[in-house]
């Protein structure tokens, strides 16, 4: 009778309260989640910083309540999760400050956060030992390829949801064994992930043969345009090859190039003369990958990649893109449509549509 009425009183005792801090932390996380999914369907903010500013006063003061805290079993983790959500709102500062407080707790954990670095269109992140100034020189090559996208392409957008940054999460890695990835999956932005082995500057090709520089080129055009379908890759991975070698290739030849280029080499392997040069009897065509970077090579020629870019953007416009998780995916087709609408020269319209058939 006595172990009946002991687990009865086990079973019939109030619930644990939860921690104070994971309470704080909830109300801001959610906050910024609720944030940002509202700002995906329906984007009226026209940069993060604005979007920060929407943040409501209940999730700002339960990060300052969070950071005033002086203990509780939750508050290291409590800490990590309010930083992460600080920086999918652009929130360096708010990052700064949670990092800073976990530091006093938790040297190693405040270390796993890393350091993040804000720009006007991109945000970094690095991790495994990177510091704010190896991100600040990352991010001159990586503003020096965006400008050099403007340039030859002209894209209008790049980010997924308009108004958001590009994210680059930085790591560093002893030896890199997955090559710079982006994906549809990584949620309100267009993130890349990107390994190196160097923790002073980004030099391209490694020792062992990676080219980085071109990687970081070549997943830019995978954030501006996915082919085909989730299950079928109409490109054959080549559309993000064709504007990795047009971006290295242009920066190359730069009349005053960046003092950053030094470091990068990739275009002595890797550029549209060296792949023309590989593909020079190759007939265009959507049936292989080289049969469509000897489509694209052939649109360059015939168009120009400021004529591609305009079609991109004209397509984006009408909005009735396939998405996943708001990436935009194109078919051939559609880009056809598009390059032939752009030119009034009957013509180049036929040759456009012979590089299609």
């Amino acid at each position: 009778m006595r172990t009946l009425l002991l687990c009865a009183a086990l079973f019939c005792a109030a619930p644990v309260a939860p921690d104070r801090s994971e309470s704080l932390a909830d109300a801001y996380v959610e906050a910024v989640e609720a944030l940002n999914a509202a700002h995906a369907k329906k984007p009226k903010a026209k940069n993060e910083a604005e979007l920060r500013e929407r943040l409501p006063k209940k999730a700002r003061t339960a990060l300052e309540n969070l950071l005033e805290l002086q203990s509780g079993d939750a508050l290291e983790g409590s800490l990590a999760r309010c930083a992460r959500a600080a920086l999918d709102v652009d929130g360096v500062e708010d990052f700064g400050r949670c990092r800073e407080r976990l530091a006093q707790l938790d040297a190693k954990q405040a270390a796993e956060l890393g350091a993040a670095l804000s720009r006007e269109r991109v945000l970094l992140l690095g991790e495994g030992g990177l510091d704010e100034d190896y991100l600040a020189h990352f991010a001159e090559v990586f503003e020096g390829v965006l400008a050099a996208y403007d340039e030859v392409f002209g894209f209008a957008e790049y980010s997924k949801v308009p108004g958001k940054k590009l994210r680059v999460r930085v790591h560093l890695e002893e030896e890199i064994t997955r090559p710079p990835h982006f994906a549809p999956q990584y949620p309100w932005h267009s993130e890349i992930d990107f390994p190196v082995i160097d923790a002073e500057r980004l030099r391209s090709p490694t020792a062992d043969g990676k080219f980085l520089f071109y990687g970081l080129c070549h997943e830019l055009g995978h954030v501006v345009a996915m082919w085909g379908s989730r299950t079928n890759e109409e490109d054959h991975h080549a559309w993000a090859h064709y504007t990795g070698v047009a971006i290295v290739e242009h920066l190359a030849g730069s009349k005053a190039p960046p003092a950053w280029l030094a470091d990068c080499k990739d275009a002595r392997w890797r550029s549209l003369t060296a792949e023309r040069e590989r593909l020079k009897d190759t007939a265009p065509g959507g049936t292989s990958r080289d049969a469509v970077l000897a489509r694209l090579f052939a649109l360059h020629d015939e168009v120009g990649p400021r004529a591609i870019g305009d079609a991109i953007d004209a397509l984006d416009e009408e909005d009735e893109r396939l998405r996943v998780n708001r990436v935009r995916y194109y078919t051939f087709d559609e880009l056809e449509g598009a390059l032939v609408d752009g030119t009034k020269n009957k013509k180049q319209r036929a040759r456009i549509a012979a590089l299609f058939e």
